[in-house]
């Protein structure tokens, strides 16, 4: 059965033991990525959940502003082929990290292959392209068709870009001249020294590739001019000219060393001007892949003057370090040592940011604290700044990708109070994204853990995008509400989820096939969370999808088919569980006709859960006869029931369903005493399906059949049968179970060398586990047991009873208790009298009994173990004639209402107190 299928009927309650409870959950867990419901999605799971799609979009956009356009690209086209994406806006966003790598081309062509609504993005981004490429035909058209009212703020920034470039085209001087001010307007609308380096890049991109056709003649006269005014403004201008233009007739090597020679002849007081021949080497000599370039940009941001031409530097260094390994050696060299300089670097914040960004991507631990460390320099010396969101998001980031989810999610809600105050619309949609990326990661964090908190904040935080997100498309909105729902159930609140469901079955704006579908599946999270919480949970979930389902075809028309089958099969089951096996046989009787449309595999699947349902029911018939008296009828339903499972194992032999048959009947025996019975239907399972993941839960359950049987040749069956578990299954998890068990059959038969074994193995074995002081007090107690004949094994039975006791977890109040009885009888034993009481008194009754928190901890095996303390502490104070100790600790049995009133009245009477009580 696939895995989908699998999950289908995740968590169906069998009369089952609680191991197989806890086994199921195990099976049917899901993996960790991407975020699902506990239930299947009934279309397809997108390869990318909401969380995972905004952190990379946000990882696309920082490295797209901090000037890795490449990288940027890249994780644009990742996000373009995961199934369910937005393709709309990221083609958009890719078609501008394109055109921010100087690609126009690529641009071009990922925005002709756009499908959908082309809109005033669309139109901006073809614009840039055209006029990139010089087709300025096509990019005024597509200015003229850029509705600027629809753009958000940093859009309306790259139109003034593009009407710019097409100004630089016009007919007369006038409409040239205005080229700058529309640039200056695009750098005023930026919003960071990020986003205005941007711009700037661009702005010399397109002024070097705004010749036209360059013959030798104009070189030449461009050359003359640089020498007639050597060393004067007009000159410098001349030789970046020539520089240019030797570029564009192919003369690369000439352009690079005209530069190369002007720097080193120029005077040290013109840094602005070796600021401007440094920049234009970096663009003619791509630092990606020439030395030349690299340095020339590397030597501008180091000793630069010009804030904005060193930030250009920057991104363009980042960018070319993102393509060329040798590039990403030297960027990441440059900027240990421009960060680290003894003086502050001018633009030190940018440097930190990059130089986070760059460790960031290495996805080492290494690179994860690099990056960290240098993000939270940055926050700790800058509380004013833009580059702050920034530098959440590479903490967001990292804690993300190192499953560190509650840091994520305590990251992401620090990014959006960053953008708080924002207004403009795609800032709003930035804290939007924020706010889904911190309820995903605290359902994540709370899918690791299973605390119930994690998911309250998850259910918080989908509020929080639900109430923020204004506009959010309809589908991804009922999404969000389904996600929302089942963080309050996780929470152990699905009586919080009940109201948001109602209210969301009445919004007529809510009534799309993808809002019932999210509405539906929601639905059947709510009745599953109410079926497992109580018995008046049962009725209320078996109420509830009554209602839903008796509402009217009309109601479940529009739903798919799977989900209409699947909700039919919970009300079967959930009639059940409410106690009515005859209303769950007409309920089966449906099932057998599944909807149509249904895959085969699931129809089958439906098929074969239902005549489980069936069995269940009989036996649930069964019992109800037996409790009435009513052998004919009890005889009756029972020979029904197994001839359901037998049915299933007929009809559907490879099927999960055979797999729960034999473990539904074999439960039936045993809980009937038919120990053998039973043994040999878990056997069977076993047998029959060894690769199933319940053939090692059969194994451990056919081994404690026969040891109930309790005869030695049955102890030694039991022992061979988890033998054959642990050789055969060495990676289940139920490894750990049948190890402890094994040598608590060796105790029974006395062979405490084997039991010891079993125990040191655990030990060493499972290092990590929390319960292995339950290992450590069954090793004690091995060793006590052997201590009579061998004095060593006393030694170390004191030392594991004391390392026991001395455990700080109250899970194990009750371990605790009975190695402190033990570890005072072995002092006691010894003639160690008064060590005895001492140990009884100090270090069991004080700590568990007497202190009121600790006492309420204590279970059943917890309070015998009490009684047996107090009942030897008192033997043991009578012998040293402290009568009052001795009376103190039998009151303590009856004012504490501990097990074991009679031998304390009896001990009590002798001392003239027949009516001693609380």
């Amino acid at each position: 059965m696939s895995l989908h299928h699998h999950r289908f009927f995740r968590g169906e309650r069998h009369a089952l033991t609680l191991a197989l409870a806890s086994a199921l959950v195990g099976l049917s867990g899901r993996a960790q990525e991407p975020l699902n419901s506990p239930t299947p999605l009934t279309r397809p799971a997108p390869s990318l959940s909401a969380g995972q799609a905004a952190v990379a979009l946000a990882a696309a956009q920082r490295a797209q502003e901090l000037g890795f356009a490449s990288v940027s690209a890249g994780l644009y086209r990742q996000l373009l082929d995961a199934p369910g994406a937005d393709r709309a806006a990221i083609t958009v966003a890719l078609a501008t990290a394109l055109l921010d790598a100087g690609d126009a081309t690529a641009a071009e062509s990922a925005l002709n292959n756009f499908i959908g609504l082309r809109g005033a993005a669309w139109h901006l981004r073809a614009g840039l392209a055209a006029a990139q490429l010089k087709k300025f035909d096509i990019a005024r058209t597509e200015a003229a068709a850029t509705r600027v009212d629809e753009l958000g703020a940093a859009d309306r920034a790259w139109h003034f870009f593009l009407q710019g470039l097409i100004a630089e085209t016009g007919a007369t001087p006038a409409e040239r001249l205005r080229a700058g001010d529309f640039y200056k307007q695009a750098q005023q609308a930026a919003k960071s020294d990020l986003a205005r380096g941007r711009f700037q890049i661009a702005e010399e991109r397109a002024r070097m590739l705004r010749f036209g056709a360059v013959d030798e003649a104009q070189l030449r006269q461009a050359q003359d001019t640089a020498e007639r005014f050597r060393g004067r403004p007009l000159g410098y201008d001349a030789v970046q000219l020539v520089a240019l233009m030797q570029d564009r007739l192919k003369r690369h090597d000439e352009a690079v060393a005209t530069l190369q020679r002007a720097l080193v002849a120029l005077p040290a007081e013109e840094r602005a001007v070796a600021d401007m021949f440094r920049l234009t080497l970096g663009f003619i000599a791509d630092p990606a892949r020439e030395t030349a370039g690299r340095a020339a940009l590397a030597q501008l941001l180091e000793t630069g003057t010009d804030r904005d031409k060193q930030r250009m530097a920057l991104q363009l260094l980042a960018d070319a370090a993102a393509k060329n390994d040798n590039a990403r050696a030297a960027f990441r060299a440059e900027l240990d040592r421009l960060v680290d300089a003894p003086k502050p670097h001018p633009v030190l914040p940018s440097l930190l940011l990059f130089r986070a960004q760059a460790a960031l991507a290495d996805k080492t631990s290494a690179g994860y604290a690099r990056a960290e460390a240098d993000a939270r320099r940055l926050l700790n010396d800058l509380q004013t700044s833009p580059l702050r969101v920034h530098a959440y998001g590479v903490l967001t980031t990292s804690a993300w990708e190192q499953r560190r989810y509650r840091t994520a999610a305590d990251h992401a809600r620090k990014a959006r109070a960053e953008l708080a105050a924002a207004t403009a619309p795609d800032e709003i949609a930035a804290r939007v994204k924020l706010a889904v990326l911190e309820a995903e990661a605290w359902f994540r964090a709370g899918d690791a853990a299973g605390d119930a908190g994690d998911f309250r904040n998850a259910a918080d935080a989908y509020a929080a995008v639900l109430r923020e997100g204004g506009a959010l498309p309809a589908r991804e909105a009922g999404e969000f509400m389904f996600q929302r729902v089942l963080a309050e159930i996780r929470a152990g609140a699905p009586e919080a989820a009940e109201p948001l469901l109602d209210e969301f079955a009445r919004d007529p704006a809510r009534q799309t096939p993808s809002d019932l579908e999210n509405r539906w599946q929601a639905e059947w999270n709510l009745a599953r969370a109410l079926q497992v919480k109580d018995e008046a949970g049962v009725q209320h979930a078996y109420a509830r999808v009554n209602r839903l389902l008796d509402s009217g075809a009309a109601a479940t028309a529009s739903l798919p088919p799977e989900l209409r089958a699947r909700m039919a099969w919970l009300q079967a089951r959930l009639s059940l569980d409410a106690g009515e096996p005859a209303r769950t046989l007409a309920l089966v009787g449906a099932l057998a006709t599944p909807p149509a449309g249904l895959e085969p595999a699931l129809r089958d699947e439906i098929a074969s859960r239902g005549a489980l349902l069936k069995a269940e029911a009989n036996f649930r018939r069964w019992a109800m006869a037996r409790e009435n008296k009513q052998p004919a009828e009890a005889q009756a339903t029972e020979t029904a029931a197994v001839d359901a499972l037998q049915k299933v194992r007929d009809d559907y032999p490879k099927s999960d369903a055979a797999v729960y048959s034999y473990i539904i009947e074999a439960t039936h025996y045993a809980q009937l005493d038919r120990a053998v019975d039973a043994q040999i239907r878990f056997t069977k399972l076993a047998d029959e399906f060894p690769d199933h993941g319940y053939a090692p839960y059969a194994l451990l359950q056919a081994a404690a059949q026969a040891e109930r049987l309790g005869q030695e040749k049955n102890l030694e069956e039991a022992n061979a049968i988890i033998e054959r578990l642990v050789t055969k299954y060495p990676a289940s998890d139920l490894v750990f179970s049948a190890r402890f068990r094994q040598g608590e059959l060796a105790r029974k038969r006395n062979r405490f060398d084997q039991a010891q074994r079993a125990y040191d193995y655990l030990l060493n074995a499972y290092p990590q586990r929390d319960d292995l002081v339950l290992v450590r007090l069954a090793l004690a107690e091995c060793h006590n047991a052997q201590s009579a004949a061998n004095p060593a094994h006393a030694e170390r039975a004191l030392d594991l009873f004391a390392e026991v006791r001395d455990r700080e977890d109250n899970r194990f109040v009750d371990a605790r208790v009975e190695a402190g009885f033990n570890l005072g009888a072995l002092h006691a034993r010894a003639g160690r009298g008064a060590k005895a009481v001492e140990v009884w008194w100090r270090d069991v009754v004080q700590p568990f009994l007497l202190d009121p928190a600790v006492a309420t901890r204590l279970g059943a095996t917890g309070q015998y173990w009490m009684t047996r303390t107090l009942l030897e502490a008192g033997a043991q104070f009578e012998q040293m004639q402290k009568l009052d100790e001795a009376k103190r600790a039998w009151l303590l049995i009856l004012q504490a209402k501990l097990p074991g009133e009679a031998p304390a009245k009896a001990r009590l009477k002798r001392f003239g107190l027949p009516e001693a009580g609380p």
